[in-house]
C-alpha cells in the first residue's frame, strides 16, 4: 500500500481511484458513488441530504467520512488509500 504525497495525485478524484464505484440513476440523470475502503462520497458543496449523496458528474464526489464514521478533514480531493484505475 502506498501513501500519497502532496502532489503526487494533484487533480484526481475518486472518480479516478480502482476502489470507487459510481452509478448513473437514470431517472434523475444524477451519480452516486461508493468507495470499497468504506469512505463516504459526497458533494462538499451540498449540505443537505440525501442530496449531497448525488451529482451530475461523479468527479464531484470526494471522501466526506471515513470508514469509522468520523468526518474526513480533507487536505486533497482523495483519500491516502488512492490506487490509480488500470489503463
Amino acid at each position: 500500500m502506498t501513501e500519497v504525497g502532496a502532489g503526487v495525485y494533484a487533480g484526481l478524484r475518486c472518480a479516478d481511484c480502482a476502489f470507487s464505484e459510481f452509478v448513473l440513476n437514470e431517472e434523475s440523470g444524477m451519480f452516486v458513488g461508493t468507495c470499497s475502503r468504506g469512505y463516504t462520497l459526497a458533494d462538499p458543496h451540498v449540505h443537505v441530504s440525501p442530496d449531497r449523496f448525488f451529482a451530475k458528474n461523479p468527479r464531484a464526489l470526494v471522501p466526506v467520512t471515513d470508514p469509522y464514521g468520523r468526518e474526513y478533514l480533507r487536505t486533497r480531493n482523495i483519500c491516502t488509500r488512492f490506487a490509480p484505475r488500470e489503463g
